[in-house]
C-alpha cells in the first residue's frame, strides 16, 4: 500500500498481539477500529490456556528488550500497556538461558559486556572473530536503542554486510565449532538455520535478550485481557467467533469485508494480521496479479514444534529462573536438534509447571492433515503421547527422576494450524532467510490500496516482530509524517 488511507474506518483481521497492537495504535490516532476474530476468544498465540489449574503458554515463553529505553519497552509504553503489571525480569541468578551440549555448557548472561566476556572465556582462540561479531552486535544494539528506530520510515541498517547469512560470516572469520554452536541458538529462536539466517535478524534477537529478558507473571490470558481492555477503552470494537470470508475491493482499493456470518462491514482501510497465504484466499481472484500470488504461495515456512505441558511436584522440582536448551551439534558446530525446557511456578504452591518444546515437521503429521482439532482419532493421540513420553524421559537427564510428573497436554503443528490459520502450523510464520528475504520484504508493500499486513509474518517473528509489524502497518495507514508526529 503506497498511499495513506483517507477515511477513518479501519478493519483489523485477527486479534493476536499484532492485530490488537495495531488496533490500539489506530484508536490512539482517532480512527474507528473494528477487530474481527474467527475464534471465540481473542489473543492468538499470545493467549495461554489452562489445564488442571496450570497456565500453559503457547507463543509467549519469554521476551527481550522490555526495559524503558529498549525497543519493546518503548512500544509497550506507546501502547499504554504496563510492563511491570504483566512481566517479571529474568536473570536474577545471572543466567537467561543455559545451552547444554554434549561437550560444552554455555550460560547466556545479562548484558552485552557480560556476553562478550563469557564468549571470550569460552572461545579464547576466536579472538579475531569475536572482535568483528561484538563490533557488529554493539552497533546494531546502539541503533535499536536510537530514538528514531521505531518511528523512522527509513531502514536504519544500511550496512549490506548485515544481510549476509550468519553462517557465511562465521565461515569467513574461521570461527570454531564451539563458537558457531553457541551463536546458532538465536537463529533457532526464529526458526531459521544458521547458514541461512541474516546477520541482522540474528543480532537483533540476541541483542534484545541481552538488553533484558522477561517472563510473564500470570500468563498469556492475562496479557491478552490487558491488551483487549486497552483497545476497548479507546473505543475499539472487537467481534469474536466470526471470521472474514472475503475482502472486497473496487478499482484497486479495499472497500470492506464479508464475514462468515454473512454480515458485511465497510472500511477505508484493512490491516490483515494473518498469514499472507491465508490472505490470498480472502482476496478476489483479480485483486492481485498472478506474479504476486506466486510470490506469496512460494514463501517457505519455518518448522513447527511439538509442545508438552507437564505438572511436577514443586518440592522435588523447584522453579528455575532461567531457560534450558539441550542441544546436539555436528563436528562443524551446526545444531542438529534440540529441546527447550522451562520450569516455572504454578498457581498452586505444591505444583510447578514444566514446558517442553522441540522441532516437529508438518510432514510428520501428514496422515491427519485433513482432520480438525478434537477429531483426529486414536492413532493421532497415541503418536502424540508416545512422543511426549519420550520427551519426558529425556527431561530426566536435566531434572532427575520425574516419576511424579503428569502430562497435562500436548500440541502439535496441526493444533497451531487450526488455531491461528498458519498453513503448516509454523509458530514463527514464514522463514526470514537470506534466500527469501526480498520476497518476504515485499509483503510490506501490497499493491492494493488500503490493505497492509501486520503480525509476525509482516516484518519479523516473535512478540517484538509482531509489534514492529503493527507499528509499520499503522505507519502505512496514516502516512509516515503523521505517524512520526503523533506517535513518535
Amino acid at each position: 500500500m503506497r498511499n495513506p488511507v483517507e477515511g477513518k474506518d479501519i478493519i483489523v483481521i485477527g486479534s493476536g498481539i499484532g492485530g490488537l497492537s495495531a488496533g490500539i495504535l489506530l484508536s490512539l490516532l482517532d480512527f474507528h477500529v473494528t477487530i474481527v476474530e474467527k475464534n471465540p476468544l481473542p489473543g492468538g498465540l499470545m493467549r495461554s490456556y489452562s489445564r488442571s489449574g496450570l497456565d500453559c503458554p503457547v507463543g509467549v515463553h519469554y521476551v527481550g528488550a522490555l526495559g524503558a529505553d529498549e525497543p519493546l519497552g518503548k512500544m509497550f509504553h506507546v501502547l499504554g500497556i504496563p510492563v511491570e503489571e504483566l512481566f517479571t525480569p529474568m536473570g536474577r541468578d545471572g543466567i537467561i538461558d543455559r545451552y547444554i551440549f554434549d561437550d560444552l555448557t554455555f550460560d547466556l548472561p545479562v548484558g552485552l559486556d557480560a556476553m562478550e566476556a563469557r564468549l571470550r572465556d569460552a572461545s579464547p582462540l576466536d579472538r579475531a572473530a569475536l572482535d568483528v561479531i561484538m563490533k557488529n552486535l554493539r552497533e546494531i544494539s546502539r541503533q535499536m536503542k536510537a530514538p528514531s528506530f521505531l518511528f523512522s520510515q527509513e531502514n536504519p541498517f544500511q550496512n549490506m554486510d548485515y544481510y549476509q547469512p550468519m553462517g557465511e560470516l562465521l565461515d569467513s572469520l574461521d570461527a570454531s565449532a564451539g563458537l558457531r554452536s553457541v551463536l546458532a541458538v538465536p537463529c533457532n529462536l526464529i526458526g531459521v538455520p544458521l547458514n541461512d539466517c541474516p546477520v541482522i535478524f540474528h543480532h537483533m534477537v540476541l541483542a534484545s535478550y541481552l538488553f533484558s529478558s522477561w517472563q510473564l507473571k500470570e500468563g498469556g490470558s492475562r496479557m491478552t485481557d490487558v491488551f483487549v481492555k486497552r483497545f476497548e477503552s479507546l473505543g475499539g470494537k472487537l467481534l469474536l467467533n466470526d471470521g472474514v470470508k472475503k475482502i472486497s475491493t473496487r478499482e484497486g482499493r479495499t472497500t470492506g469485508v464479508v464475514l462468515e456470518s454473512g454480515a458485511t462491514l465497510s472500511a477505508d482501510g484493512i490491516i490483515a494480521a494473518i498469514h499472507p497465504k491465508i490472505l490470498l484466499g480472502l482476496l478476489e481472484e483479480n485483486a492481485l496479479r498472478e506474479m504476486h500470488r506466486r510470490r506469496i504461495r512460494g514463501l517457505r515456512e519455518t518448522e513447527g514444534v511439538i509442545a508438552v505441558q507437564v505438572s511436577v511436584d514443586a518440592a522435588l522440582h523447584p522453579a528455575i529462573h532461567h531457560n534450558i536448551y539441550r542441544l546436539h551439534r555436528d563436528e562443524k558446530g551446526v545444531i542438529q536438534d534440540g529441546i527447550f525446557y522451562q520450569l516455572r511456578g504454578g498457581s498452586r504452591a505444591d505444583t510447578n509447571h514444566l514446558s517442553i518444546l522441540t522441532r516437529s515437521l508438518y510432514s510428520d503429521w501428514r496422515p491427519w492433515e485433513h482432520t480438525v482439532t478434537g477429531k483426529r482419532g486414536h492413532d493421532y493421540e497415541e503418536k502424540k503421547m508416545t512422543i511426549a513420553g519420550d520427551l519426558l524421559k529425556k527431561a530426566e537427564e536435566i531434572f532427575g527422576n520425574l516419576s511424579d510428573a503428569r502430562i497435562l497436554d500436548v500440541y502439535t503443528p496441526l493444533t497451531i494450524r487450526d488455531y491461528v490459520n498458519a498453513p503448516e502450523g509454523a509458530c514463527y510464520g514464514i522463514m526470514r532467510s537470506s534466500r527469501q528475504l526480498l520476497k518476504a520484504m515485499s509483503l510490506n508493500n501490497l499493491p492494493i490500496g488500503g490493505l497492509c499486513l501486520a503480525g509476525q509474518n509482516a516484518m519479523a517473528p516473535g512478540v517484538m516482530g509482531c509489534l514492529f509489524g503493527a507499528f509499520n502497518a499503522v505507519r502505512q495507514i496514516t502516512g509516515a509524517g503523521k505517524f512520526a508526529e503523533r506517535i513518535g
